[in-house]
């Protein structure tokens, strides 16, 4: 109960109490007392009846109030769950943000990949190209190198197979001492014109077939000669001479030759040494001692010092240095520059055994005196 309610009750007691004075008091003082009785309580009947509405009308202010708290409670509790939607909205806003920026973000990663991607493939693109290009003008070359290449195979074949033909042709066209007897025989070369030989077939030693391309035995033939001499061959083929270094070109150019060298000194006593392979070089090549092959013998090796030697006489000098050897010594001869000789077949002749150094047809690996003795042999080597 509040406290109008309260008021109300005490003024309807006080009203009660004094309507029962007046109920009393009218029957000893009449209507007077009545009509003063009213005048009292009227004003707290009025009251009440105003007290009564303003109850009324604040009960159904509370009511409203009831309502209108319920409602407010209701919007209020409305408003928590759209502050709540509003929060998950902004939640969700922020994370489509967020997603959003990184989808820009991933975007923007992606183009630069892409950029990245299609720079790479254009510079790749290019480098492709140009190393294409560069391996197909390569390409290019190799087959104009391989082309020439085989072109100049083709030729050199073609050279060597006439060569071949040509050697085939030398081989029948070529003769020698071979199966021919002791003496003085005429040796057919191609390109060349027929010409003598001293045959030699009587040395037990040596075999048979030889052909002598040099002899010294007793001084009769001068040694000392020119150039064109050496070329073209001098003195007896029944005694002393020298074939000739056109001669010795054309024969060991032929065919593969073997040379067979005797020796003798004034005592008697003979010795040879043997080389399997004699070539001798052109005039061009200044008739170079190009080969000699392996020795063998018992008069010592006394003649590879001269290997890959030109040839020297008294006019014209083809060793290295300063000391005209084929002048000092009066002969012609593969002369290298140190020292001149190991061997000098063509040197000046000694009428007698002499002391030991003195020049003459020397042979230096068996004796340092000049020999008495000396013949140069070549035969073809036979299979």
């Amino acid at each position: 109960m509040n406290i109008i309610q309260v008021n109300i009750f005490l003024i309807l007691l006080i009203a009660y109490q004094v309507n029962s004075s007046c109920l009393m008091a009218s029957k000893e003082l009449g209507d007077q007392c009545s009509l003063y009785c009213y005048q009292v309580v009227k004003p707290l009947l009025q009251y009440v009846n105003t007290t009564t509405t303003m109850t009324q009308e604040q009960n159904e202010l509370q009511q409203t109030i009831k309502v209108q708290a319920e409602k407010i409670k209701n919007l209020n509790e409305l408003m928590k769950s759209k502050d709540m939607q509003l929060m998950q909205l902004n939640k969700s806003i922020q994370l489509s943000e967020s997603h959003a920026k990184m989808q820009s973000e991933l975007k923007s990663r992606i183009d630069k990949s892409c950029q990245r991607r299609n720079r790479n493939q254009q510079n790749l693109y290019e480098n492709l190209s140009k190393s294409f290009k560069t391996l197909n003008q390569n390409q290019q070359k190799l087959i104009d190198q391989f082309q020439m290449q085989l072109s100049n195979l083709k030729s050199e074949i073609q050279s060597k197979d006439n060569k071949i033909t040509k050697s085939e042709n030398l081989k029948t066209n070529v003769s020698s001492c071979l199966r021919k007897m002791t003496g003085i025989h005429v040796i057919t070369l191609p390109d060349a014109q027929p010409f003598i030989v001293s045959c030699e077939s009587n040395w037990i030693e040596a075999g048979t077939g030889w052909t002598v391309i040099q002899r010294r035995k007793d001084g009769s033939v001068d040694f000392n000669r020119t150039w064109a001499e050496y070329k073209e061959g001098f003195g007896d083929l029944g005694g002393e001479f020298f074939l000739g270094l056109e001669k010795l070109h054309l024969l060991t150019q032929s065919q593969p030759h073997e040379l067979y060298i005797l020796l003798g000194d004034f005592e008697h006593k003979t010795r040879y040494a043997r080389y399997n392979n004699f070539v001798i070089g052109n005039e061009t090549e200044f008739y170079k001692l190009e080969e000699l092959g392996i020795y063998s013998g018992n008069a010592g090796e006394s003649l590879s010092a001269h290997k890959n030697k030109k040839f020297s006489t008294v006019n014209k000098f083809h060793h290295s240095g300063s000391n005209p050897c084929a002048k000092n010594y009066n002969s012609g001869w593969w002369f290298f520059n140190k020292g001149c000789y190991a061997s000098n077949l063509n040197g000046k002749y000694a009428f007698a055994d002499v002391d030991k150094d003195a020049p003459g047809v020397s042979w230096r690996a068996w004796k340092s005196q000049p020999l008495k003795y000396a013949q140069m042999m070549i035969r073809p080597i036979t299979k």
